[in-house]
């Protein structure tokens, strides 16, 4: 009975870690673009932001969009998609064209 009891504690305490290891695999980062389909006006340059919504915060995606842009440039959202284009950890895609400031 105290063995089960010390398992039941260990598995507890692994599963209140688990969380924590798995972090940087839910980080947004910068991902493929999708390409503009012919006749759409968004012009400029295109990022994309891979993350997953439950874990990553707006302004987290943005400040990756920003840095994808690079300088003197802002992101503008484009739209957003989950068709298989990033990880299963991060499944959502933010694309965003550059616009200059």
């Amino acid at each position: 009975m105290i063995e089960n009891s010390r398992l039941r504690r260990l598995l507890l305490s692994l599963c209140a870690l688990l969380p924590s290891a798995c972090g940087s695999l839910v980080e947004p980062f910068e991902g493929i673009p999708r390409q503009p389909t012919p006749g759409t006006i968004e012009a400029g340059l295109r990022v994309a932001v891979c993350y997953n919504a439950m874990f990553s915060k707006p302004q987290d995606v943005r400040r990756i969009a920003l840095e994808a842009c690079g300088p003197n440039t802002i992101p503008q959202p484009a739209r957003q998609d989950i068709r298989l284009s990033c990880p299963l950890l991060t499944p959502v895609r933010a694309i965003f064209v550059c616009a200059p400031e």
